[in-house]
């Protein structure tokens, strides 16, 4: 035999029959002392090797810090900015203020409160000729101060829609009004009579003439592209009828007549064109009254003219109209000017009309008043919204509230009376202090006394953040504020607290309740799996959407009835992939030694199964926070939304009309909802891979 090694001690022994000897089953180091080596790596814990691989993972760190951020911002915020400048209570005075963030003066054009106005009529009286139009011309309906500098740019005898005080031609569209359907006749009337005197207007006695001028038509509407871009969508040139329509009543049958006589009939088309059609309505009143043998009259209550759109069985076309330039009256009777009054020589002035207008009714049906290919000088310019609202402007002040500046030292009046009224040349007004809200000395025309000779009120020009919100400063609002005035910049974290809450309620009451069912049906399997299963399927083939509709129809819109509606089906999902998981890990190798050193059905689920399992499922977790904030924001949009609660869902559902006007009501919730989707999403990931315990010790 061979010597093996020479720390072996050979020595005689006998041989066995496989040639080993008891010798060669010595330890090799009987004779050498045995120490314990240190280990090379530091001991830890779970949770430590959780946190380290979660920190490796740089996205989901950012993603971390960013939940953490929008948590902090949606609990202080509220309760930090909630003050007279940042209030989120409805207040209308501050309601449309775009988002500041820089001085309008700086011009950029971008979050500085401003918004581009486009193409609106402007005032050419100051300066008809256009010597001085960046001066002198301003856009109609805006405030002037409020025109940022600089900004103005014009369009001369532009084609326009919109009937203004300042445009001139165009035509009365009498018939379709863009997608509004009618079912009665489209018409233009002019009543006559009582609301000018006692005495009818319409007498016979007299001639009275109708004209009809400048109708237009398709061979009109072909010579012009440019008139044809601002003509009706989904025209349809129609027939039309004018009408002279009256009221009789008869002393002996004690009844109210009305009856109508056709003056102008169309059988194809209202195709007069460049011109006018001239009808003696005396004529046509005698002629109806010999065909319909009725008995001749002179005289006419509540006369008035009627255009009306029809076609050959007189049945109404929601998308026909015609346009008119002009209809006009003549007559010979005293009333000639009260008459003639009712015509109008273009459409834009027959538009801007009001309804009742020196004694005269004018009725435009349906109520929707509109005029095309009017003309007009435009303006496109930036417009500061913050000035327009609560800036310098002209208002009427209290008495009461004047007397109290006068008290603070702010200014200073006096006048002599003469009776109850101001002495002519004794009123005397000064304004001692930058920070008034009066801003501008009250002039005597301007002033109201009341009968005991005291001011009662005065036409004031005032600065509106002081005198209405009593501020020292002009408000900012870094998000803008809502309709009702409501500071975005609140409202959108009030609604992220609001939605967060629903969702991690929610989402941890459905994660519970999923994890106790999916880790039955998966440990135990067999039958229980089998029943328990089958109703799973039944709870998830009812849409959540109709679950959530009938329990908030029956229980009323609440947080409590919406988290509700979301955990009677919610906790499916993290019951599905527990379920997997369970009958993954549970014939593995370490689960058996457990059930077979007598470890309980307990204790083998939470202390072998369920860690192995967790990565998976809390993924799922997380991302259902998420979702339900989604869920709601749908609910929202149904009308199904929470009352009187801020939540994101509500605040895109209030402001979805929005988009076009004021895109920034939608924008910043917008980006706070894509903000937590990828956050949440990033943040599970990395949870994912902490939480798995065959990654431990990974990367060390």
């Amino acid at each position: 035999m061979k010597k093996i090694d020479n720390e072996f001690e050979m020595k005689k022994t006998p041989i066995t029959d496989d040639g080993l000897t008891k010798d060669d089953f010595r330890l090799v180091q009987s004779d050498n002392k045995i120490e314990e080596q240190k280990f090379q790596t530091k001991p830890t814990t779970f949770l430590k090797d959780s946190l380290k691989r979660f920190s490796k993972n740089k996205s989901s760190v950012v993603a971390s810090i960013i939940l953490g951020l929008l948590l902090t911002l949606s609990i202080f915020v509220p309760l930090i900015a909630k003050d007279e400048v940042h209030d989120s209570k409805t207040n209308t005075n501050l309601s449309w203020l775009a988002p500041r963030l820089f001085d309008p003066k700086l011009g950029l054009g971008f979050w500085d409160g401003t918004k581009k106005v486009e193409n609106i009529p402007v005032d050419t009286s100051a300066d008809p000729e256009g010597n001085d139009p960046q001066a002198n011309w301003w856009p109609a309906g805006y405030e002037k101060g409020a025109v940022v500098d600089g900004t103005k740019t014009f369009t001369k005898e532009a084609y326009t829609e919109n009937a203004t005080n300042f445009g001139k031609g165009g035509y009365v569209q009498i018939g379709y009004y863009n997608d509004l359907k009618v079912e009665e006749h489209p018409y233009v009337s002019y009543q006559t009579s009582s609301f000018v005197s006692e005495e009818s207007l319409f007498d016979l006695s007299y001639e009275h003439y109708l004209s009809v001028f400048d109708v237009y038509d398709e061979e009109k509407l072909s010579k012009s592209k440019e008139e044809t871009k601002t003509f009706p969508t989904n025209y349809v040139e129609a027939e039309a009828a004018v009408y002279f329509n009256y009221k009789v009543y008869d002393p002996e049958i004690e009844q109210i007549d009305y009856t109508e006589v056709k003056l102008l009939d169309y059988a194809k088309k209202f195709n007069i064109g460049v011109g006018e059609e001239k009808v003696n309505i005396n004529e046509k009143i005698l002629a109806h009254f010999e065909e319909e043998e009725i008995s001749p009259t002179t005289k006419f209550d509540d006369a008035y003219i009627e255009v009306r759109i029809k076609n050959n069985n007189d049945v109404v076309r929601s998308n026909a109209c015609i346009l008119i330039k002009a209809i006009g009256f003549e007559t010979n009777a005293p009333y000639k000017a009260e008459l003639e009054a009712y015509g109008y020589s273009e459409g834009n002035k027959a538009n801007i009309r009001k309804t009742s207008e020196k004694g005269y009714w004018i009725d435009m049906s349906p109520s929707v008043k509109k005029t095309y290919l009017s003309r007009a000088v435009l303006c496109s310019f930036r417009y500061d919204t913050y000035e327009a609202s609560l800036g310098r402007m002209k208002s009427i002040v209290d008495g009461l509230l004047i007397d109290r500046y006068v008290k603070d030292g702010l200014m200073t009046y006096s006048f002599q009376k003469q009776g109850n009224q101001i002495k002519p040349g004794t009123w005397k007004c000064e304004i001692l202090s930058d920070s008034c809200p009066i801003v501008e000395p009250i002039e005597e025309k301007d002033v109201i006394l009341t009968t005991f000779g005291k001011l009662k009120e005065a036409n004031c020009t005032i600065m509106k953040y002081r005198n209405v919100l009593g501020l020292e400063k002009m408000p900012t609002y870094l998000l803008g504020t809502d309709k009702s005035g409501k500071d975005m910049l609140i409202y959108v974290f009030e609604g992220l607290r609001t939605s967060l809450l629903i969702g991690i309620v929610s989402s941890a009451v459905c994660f519970l309740f999923g994890l106790f069912w999916g880790a039955v049906c998966g440990y135990f399997g067999g039958n229980v799996d089998l029943v328990m299963e089958r109703l799973t399927d039944i709870l998830a083939g009812i849409p959540w959407i109709v679950v959530m509709t009938l329990v908030i129809i029956n229980m009323g819109s609440s947080v409590f009835t919406f988290a509700l509606a979301l955990c009677l089906t919610g906790w499916i999902g993290t019951a599905a992939t527990t379920r997997t998981q369970f009958y993954r890990f549970r014939g593995r190798e370490y689960v058996l030694a457990s059930r077979t050193l007598g470890a309980s059905h307990a204790r083998i689920i939470t202390k072998h199964i369920l860690p192995n399992a967790m990565g998976t499922i809390i993924t799922s977790a997380v991302l259902m926070i998420p979702s339900v904030i989604f869920s709601e924001a749908t609910i929202s949009f149904l009308g199904l939304g929470f009352r009187n609660l801020p939540s994101l869902g509500v605040i895109l559902s209030d402001n979805q009309a929005e988009l076009t006007n004021n895109p920034y009501l939608l924008l910043f919730p917008a980006v706070v909802i894509a903000l937590l989707m990828i956050s949440f999403n990033l943040f599970g990931n990395g949870l994912r891979d902490a939480v798995n315990p065959s990654l431990k010790g990974e990367g060390e």
